[in-house]
């Protein structure tokens, strides 16, 4: 039950419910929970009128997109009122598309996403007290009320969700092209676009080029002759062969294909990624939540939720290159073949993020296998996202010889200061079980644990062996953090961790 309460909390924490005039109901799920145990009749009063209050937001706001989609249509689609007339609710969205500009479509859907979003995040909240109500009702001796309360929400309107979610499957098949033709589209857009930048002089040109190529010697170097061949796939490249400094000169930036493409082509088996969903449903690979850090122009720094991938194209890295999508990524990781994969981290909060990712399995199974991890601090996001990887197989998609990706969950090494966050010391690892199971079956393959001094220890070192015998366990470093061959070798030859972070610094081999 941790695990959604804790998602349900960073969930009001969003802005995009703090943001507008109108915030959607959201169920006091805190408040319902707190009063199992009280009295059955406190429970099941605030239980329905939560519902009822649900019911009753999602209603109004259903109501306002819709009297919106017609208003727009008679006012300005410029058809004959006749065709407009009793017109079908498919036909009424696919008329919407095509009379409307694109970013009235595009508004549109994201609107009906909103909506969605919380009305399965309530119906959810609803169902799991519920459950955390009937788990220990015999011992209370209440009645059982699965029998009762889930025929009011499961015939409620909050619940109705198929028919929204066809609606915004249109919208988005229109709106959000087949990632081939936006492909071609980005390339074109690409060749439009004209990078002003100070040209230099032709002798710092040639120190640069010394630079970086010094960097790539190094690195070669280092992979294929200074670690140790039974180390490297457990290696993972921090953001790609990145500069921490956000400096272009000597190493790429991190999360640009360069530093993905640099590190593979050197021999690196796994690099780490982070990816965000922009307003028009692209996976980009990004670690923050904008691009000022990275962008030629800081002063563009709206969030990438907010921006569409050309808008993102137009910022253009100090490197002047582009961010990448997470599909050039994984083709580049294809196209290089052999242990070239990725680990890719969801932003906690971030489900459709997830759903874009199941999406682009869906389209491309030929990459799955290039995706070894899939992370994230949410563990409800890792579940529901374990729920639907399992949808690919049960649909019939080709995976006879295609290992999904292993999906861990990341933890913190101090109290948490984020509501998502899940505290894990070295010292006692006895709520991991949970963590990894929902419903009370294994979900999760294991941990991606925030690195603490103690690992290095031994009493550290044997809780993180045992560990691993059960689950796959990852580390994952702050700057400043033990970063070298000497660390890596000790959590993985007497910790048996299956992954390591690292930056790569100079002085990685000592």
């Amino acid at each position: 039950m941790v695990k959604f309460g804790r998602h349900l909390q960073f969930y009001l924490e969003c802005d995009e419910l703090k943001s507008g005039t109108s915030k959607p109901y959201i169920v006091p799920y805190k408040d319902i929970r707190g009063s199992i145990g009280e009295s059955q009749e406190e429970f099941e009063k605030l239980w329905m009128e939560s519902l009822n209050a649900v019911s009753k937001d999602y209603t109004r706001r259903l109501r306002t997109l819709w009297q919106q989609i017609f208003s727009d249509l008679f006012r300005l689609s410029g058809h004959d009122q006749n065709v407009l007339r009793g017109l079908p609710r498919d036909d009424a969205v696919q008329l919407y598309l095509s009379t409307m500009s694109e970013k009235r479509s595009r508004d549109l859907l994201i609107n009906m996403k909103r909506l969605h979003s919380n009305a399965s995040m309530n119906g959810e909240a609803l169902r799991k007290l519920v459950k955390k109500y009937d788990k220990q009702a015999n011992a209370r001796g209440d009645d059982i009320l699965t029998t009762t309360l889930l025929p009011e929400l499961y015939s409620s309107p909050v619940m109705d969700a198929p028919a929204l979610e066809r609606c915004i499957e249109i919208l988005r098949d229109e709106l959000v092209d087949s990632e081939d033709e936006e492909e071609e589209s980005l390339d074109e857009y690409m060749t439009s676009i004209k990078v002003k930048t100070q040209l230099s002089s032709s002798s710092k040109d040639a120190l640069d080029v010394q630079r970086r190529a010094s960097e790539m010697f190094w690195l070669h170097d280092l992979i294929q002759n200074k670690i140790p061949q039974a180390y490297t796939p457990m290696l993972v490249a921090h953001r790609g062969f990145h500069c921490v400094r956000d400096h272009s000169g000597k190493r790429p930036l991190e999360n640009s294909l360069s530093s993905y493409e640099s590190a593979w082509s050197a021999g690196v088996h796994l690099c780490e990624c982070d990816v965000a969903l922009t307003k028009d449903e692209k996976l980009v690979l990004a670690h923050d939540s904008d691009f000022t850090r990275l962008a030629l122009d800081p002063s563009k720094n709206k969030k990438v939720s907010d921006l569409t991938m050309k808008e993102i194209i137009g910022l253009t890295f100090k490197s002047g290159t582009r961010p990448p999508l997470l599909l050039d990524v994984l083709r580049s990781a294809q196209t290089i073949g052999g242990s070239a994969r990725l680990v890719v981290e969801i932003k906690a909060g971030n489900d459709e993020a997830g759903v874009a990712l199941v999406r682009l399995f869906r389209r491309h199974p030929q990459l799955i296998e290039r995706c070894a991890v899939v992370m994230s601090f949410d563990a409800y996001l890792m579940h529901r996202l374990r729920n639907e990887l399992s949808e690919l197989i049960d649909q019939g998609l080709q995976l006879a010889n295609v290992k999904l990706p292993e999906l861990l969950l990341l933890t913190v090494a101090k109290p948490p200061s984020k509501s998502y966050e899940l505290f894990a010391s070295v010292s006692d690892f006895s709520q991991v079980d949970s963590w990894l199971q929902h419903e009370g079956k294994p979900s999760l393959e294991g941990v991606y644990l925030q690195f603490q001094p103690q690992m290095l220890q031994p009493q550290g070192l044997a809780a993180l062996s045992a560990l691993s015998v059960h689950y796959k366990v990852g580390v994952w470093m702050m700057l400043g953090d033990p970063d070298d061959i000497v660390t890596v070798a000790c959590l993985v030859e007497k910790g048996r961790v299956s992954y390591v972070n690292t930056d790569l610094p100079r002085s990685f081999s000592g």
